[in-house]
């Protein structure tokens, strides 16, 4: 049979607190940051208050004959109480082999906002050390989530992930950036499973648009007319961006004096096609020798 209890804690005595004793038992009376009046109970040495959580935890035996406490988030005990009879239910099914242990783990994260996933899943991401794509992903996910309406994950659905894919693709988005957000929610739901979130990834079935047939930027050689320009605004960008105001009225027009440092700046851009140059003679010297 489980229980119901809130979960305490000590802090360290508020400044200014007041000691008194009431019923033998000693407490400390305070006033908060909002000025309000506060009363709590003394640890035996006296030196810490002793604080009670507002919401009650429930503490039971799952299928597995395991002690889980788990916080319900009610402040009410009878609506805390109907939480803890979900979950002796599931431990029966469980034992029962009605429900798996893994299908079991995977209900208790149900009534937890999408958004609290999404964000572990970024943290994960940004501890494995993808960090330069985390933000990426986030607009990626945020996006789709709004626009599909996912708030919890039961609301994961392959069909409303390409319905929406088909409107961005009527929208002229490209295949290879809708592959990208496909991509982003298939690796997300596939970490939800790795963390018994979900028990299979609801868009494994999603299918991948044709980025070939959908090429957006071919691939080519530059002209000379172009190979020659780039070469002139490599030269020329160093000493430019010295000479160009940051501030006041002339700000974005290059008429600032150079100094010593600047002028250097104008020798490195004078260098960039010389190596660029000497870069495509060692080219064509090794193709010469194949």
């Amino acid at each position: 049979m489980g229980s119901l209890f809130r979960k305490t804690a000590t802090k360290a005595l508020p400044a200014g607190a007041e000691i008194f004793t009431r019923k033998g038992e000693r407490f400390a009376r305070w006033l908060d940051a909002k000025g309000k009046a506060r009363t709590a109970p003394l640890t035996k040495a006296g030196n810490r208050i002793v604080v009670t959580a507002a919401t009650f935890t429930a503490k039971y035996r799952d299928g597995e004959r395991h002690v889980i406490e788990v916080a319900t988030g009610c402040r009410d005990e009878t609506a805390a109480r109907s939480v803890l009879t979900t979950l002796e239910r599931r431990a029966e099914l469980v034992k029962s082999g009605v429900m798996t242990s893994g299908e079991g783990a995977v209900s208790d994260h149900q009534a937890t906002p999408l958004a609290d996933h999404i964000k572990e899943y970024l943290d994960h991401q940004k501890a494995k050390g993808a960090s330069r794509r985390v933000d990426d992903v986030r607009r990626q996910l945020q996006r789709v989530a709004d626009d599909c309406g996912f708030v919890r994950l039961t609301d994961l659905t392959a069909s409303k992930l390409e319905r929406w894919l088909i409107d961005r693709a009527a929208a002229d988005m490209g295949a290879a950036t809708r592959n990208d957000y496909r991509i982003a929610w298939v690796s997300f739901a596939n970490w939800c499973i790795r963390t018994r979130r979900l028990v299979t990834n609801p868009f494994a079935l999603v299918a991948r648009a044709d980025a070939k047939a959908d090429c957006r930027r071919k691939r080519r050689s530059l002209t000379e007319a172009e190979l020659v320009k780039l070469l002139d605004v490599a030269r020329r960008r160093p000493l430019l961006d010295a000479m160009t105001v940051r501030r006041g009225k002339r700000k974005g027009e290059a008429v600032a004096r150079c100094q010593a440092p600047q002028r250097r700046a104008g020798e490195t851009g004078i260098a960039r096609p010389r190596k660029c140059a000497d870069l495509q003679d060692a080219g064509a010297h090794r193709a010469s020798t194949w």
